[in-house]
């Protein structure tokens, strides 16, 4: 502010002096800061994240306006364990999983504002567990092909995914590891393998999981033989392995001549009317009834067991053969 001093008219009188008169200007106020540019936010897409791996901060930019600036959440919020810093910069630690959507607020000195929609996917931790079938173990029979080797499966994470099996474990011989679960073919009998596999994410995170199977040997059928005297033919075949307590079943899968024995009659190979297969008590029992004009052949039977072996195929057991003679009457 400046003073403006006036003299008003002279004093001829000892010690008198002249009167003086002062007056006031009233001062200008700033004026306010203008805007060089209106005022915009933009930035880089917002990334995934995952439960607790630091999150690669994201850092918001402004234009224009009048600074400094104000950055705030208005709508939703931000992941848990993520804050919004005074710079515009997204930072922290996700606790929690889920998908998140927000609106952050930019504003300036100017009393300008702008918004910026935002959503961040947070995956949980990699977490790897057993199938129900392999929470005792694994039960797999010999000869079966790749179906019998799923073990695990993984929830969480970020992909892609590296899995590897520790040292010391042992992989069932004949098979070698694909994700969580065994591919191959299973050849080696009773036995039980346990080994761990361990699973790294995108992100570095681990987990881990630790299956036992037990190969049990494939069900095998014994051939065995029926010579009979004016009588119906009775024949057991023993069975072993397969699915443990399990009840396979028999089919009569071939049937060929069987070289003539007195009057047996070798060309007779179509199975007697009333013959009869049945499974039980770990053998197969064959009944064939008497023909008057006797018979002879060779039954080709296969047992079929209730584990898989391939795709959509149950194990089965190698041809056994019973060859069956009766004598006519």
């Amino acid at each position: 502010m400046t003073a403006v001093v006036v003299l008003l008219g002279g004093c001829a009188l000892p010690n008198c002096s002249p009167k003086l008169t002062t007056s006031a200007t009233t001062p200008t106020p700033s004026p306010s800061p203008t805007p060089t540019a209106p005022l915009q936010a933009s930035t880089a897409p917002f990334h995934a994240g995952e439960v607790g791996v630091t999150y690669a901060p994201v850092v918001l930019a402004a234009t224009g306006g009048v600074q400094p600036y104000t950055w705030t959440i208005t709508t939703g919020a931000l992941p848990d364990g993520l804050t919004l810093g005074s710079d515009g910069s997204v930072s922290g630690t996700p606790t929690r999983a889920g998908g998140f959507s927000f609106t952050v607020q930019l504003a300036d000195a100017g009393g300008s504002a702008t918004a910026l929609p935002g959503t961040i996917a947070i995956a949980a931790a990699p977490a790897a567990s057993l199938v129900s079938g392999c929470a005792r173990y694994c039960s797999v029979e010999v000869g079966c092909v790749d179906v019998c080797g799923n073990f695990g499966t993984l929830t969480g994470g970020t992909a892609p995914f590296t899995y590897a099996v520790q040292p010391g474990g042992l992989v069932p011989v004949g098979t070698h590891l694909n994700h969580l679960s065994l591919a191959g073919t299973f050849t080696q009998r009773a036995q039980f393998w346990q080994f761990t596999v361990l699973v790294t994410d995108a992100l570095g995170q681990t987990t881990s999981i630790t299956p036992t199977f037990y190969v049990f040997p494939h069900i095998s059928l014994a051939s065995g033989s029926c010579e009979a005297i004016f009588t119906a033919c009775t024949l057991q075949l023993a069975f072993s392995g397969g699915t443990p307590g399990g009840t396979p079943t028999v089919k009569l899968t071939a049937v060929s001549t069987n070289p003539n024995k007195g009057c047996w009659d070798p060309a007779a190979t179509t199975p007697p009317s009333g013959y009869t297969l049945s499974v039980g008590g770990g053998h197969v029992s064959v009944f064939v009834p008497r023909p008057g004009n006797g018979y002879a052949a060779i039954w080709t039977l296969v047992l079929t067991d209730q584990s898989v072996c391939a795709l959509s195929t149950y194990c089965a057991s190698p041809g056994a053969t019973a060859t069956i003679g009766i004598e006519c009457t």
